[in-house]
């Protein structure tokens, strides 16, 4: 197997670091973002697999004439839909810390004219959103600027912020659930989370017909898509200036 982005991108700063403190820091984080992608990965999997608790209940029917047994199922929804919101906002929360511990080796990698800050004001936090921003104005021509100013302008990530900040700071997203169950034999077929099409505006609309399996999916592939394809543009940047970490 040949080497990832990842490897190219270790072994460059390894290389190249100009000290010691430059090469712990970077790998402080760059270490933080292998572990929360993995976070990521197990969180999506669980996701996938989630089915609501199933009990079976042995009736019997007394019609004065004769005595009946049955079976019924019974499915408990409110316990799976806390399940499924706890699980989402564990997958959300996780997703959106790759991309801040990103941000966090970017800002190691590249170097960002310090502002002075107010006596009474507080330093800024890292976030992939406001690194770009900074990359923007002191990197504007670097492959990693272009990139991130791109990707993050994506419908798919305006989306994943909200779904983010509404599971963490406001209300959980996935309450409408519903199961698929057989007309013909009254067994479960699938439990179905749908998710609204923006959780800022209320009541939830759901025409854009996204659901919690499927979309957790879709955003696993796109936060790793992300990370990799940052790594890439990083390594780029670093090449083009004759093996010498990023500079202004």
């Amino acid at each position: 197997m040949g080497a990832t982005n990842q490897d190219r991108l270790e072994f460059i700063v390894k290389t190249y670091a100009a000290n010691q403190q430059l090469l712990g820091e970077f790998f402080h984080f760059h270490l933080s973002v292998t572990q929360k992608l993995w976070s990521v990965n197990r969180l999506a999997d669980t996701i996938a697999s989630l089915q609501p608790p199933v009990s079976w209940e042995q009736v019997v029917q007394d019609d004065s004439s004769s005595v009946r047994s049955s079976v019924e199922m019974s499915t408990d929804i409110k316990r799976f839909g806390l399940e499924a919101n706890m699980h989402l906002d564990c997958f959300l929360m996780n997703a959106m810390a790759v991309l801040d511990t990103l941000a966090h080796e970017i800002k190691v990698l590249y170097s960002f004219q310090a502002i002075p800050l107010k006596p009474s004001s507080k330093p800024d936090r890292v976030y992939i959103g406001t690194v770009k921003d900074e990359l923007i104005k002191y990197h504007p021509s670097k492959h990693l600027t272009k990139y991130l100013s791109t990707e993050l302008a994506k419908p798919w990530f305006d989306t994943f912020a909200s779904y983010r900040h509404c599971t963490t700071h406001e209300s959980l997203i996935g309450s409408n659930i519903h199961f698929d169950v057989s007309a013909v034999t009254g067994a479960l077929r699938q439990a179905i989370v749908p998710l609204p099409d923006d959780p800022r505006k209320r009541p939830f609309d759901y025409k854009r017909n996204r659901e919690l399996k499927s979309y957790c999916e879709k955003t696993r592939e796109g936060i790793k898509k992300m990370v990799n394809h940052s790594y890439y543009n990083i390594v780029k940047d670093i090449k083009l200036g004759k093996c010498a970490l990023p500079t202004p």
